[in-house]
């Protein structure tokens, strides 16, 4: 017993002393930030919609994503994104039919990816603002996430989606600047 605790700690200490080569992840020639101009899409569904009695289920929301976006990525081997994007929802609804969501948002990942949109829900004849905060997995490369729409005005007769999941990655990224 006494020889395997002693095979184990010298294998464990030649581990922490090989970790602190040069070209560890912290070293600072091995970190980049690059700042590129994208276009994202995504995909997102909501299910069980309310409208404002709060009683009523409006039916499931399918939500196209189209946003133009400020992709900030903080290199190294395990680095972190940071978008500012500006762009509309596209919302379907079976019972409200097409209405269209503009929106301005931020978002931060790093393997967990979190963030807020304020979003003016609009059918062309009234405006609602909403603000959404999210959570979620990804990086610079898309996200998944999960989100819940707050809303900013008590009376309102849009469907409310009380649980959003949705899917947004780049579809282009434009030069790269350093």
């Amino acid at each position: 017993m006494t020889r395997l605790f002693l095979l184990v700690f010298f294998i464990s200490s030649g581990g922490l002393f090989f970790s602190q080569l040069k070209f560890d992840t912290l070293s600072h020639r091995r970190l980049k930030t690059t700042i590129s101009p994208a276009i994202l899409v995504g995909y997102h569904y909501a299910g069980d919609a309310k409208d404002n009695t709060e009683t009523f289920r409006a039916s499931q929301m399918h939500i196209i994503e189209l946003v133009f976006g400020r992709v900030i990525d903080y290199g190294g081997n395990h680095g972190a994104t940071k978008v500012y994007y500006a762009g509309s929802d596209f919302i379907i609804n079976n019972r409200y039919g097409f209405f269209m969501a503009p929106k301005i948002g931020v978002s931060s990942s790093a393997g967990i990816s979190m963030g807020a949109e304020m979003q003016f829900q609009t059918n062309f004849q009234k405006v609602i603002p909403r603000i959404m905060p999210y959570l979620g997995f990804g990086g610079g490369n898309g996200k998944l996430t999960v989100g819940y729409n707050f809303r900013l005005l008590k009376a309102e007769n849009f469907p409310i989606n009380t649980l959003q999941v949705g899917l947004t990655m780049p579809i282009k990224r434009f030069k790269e600047k350093s």
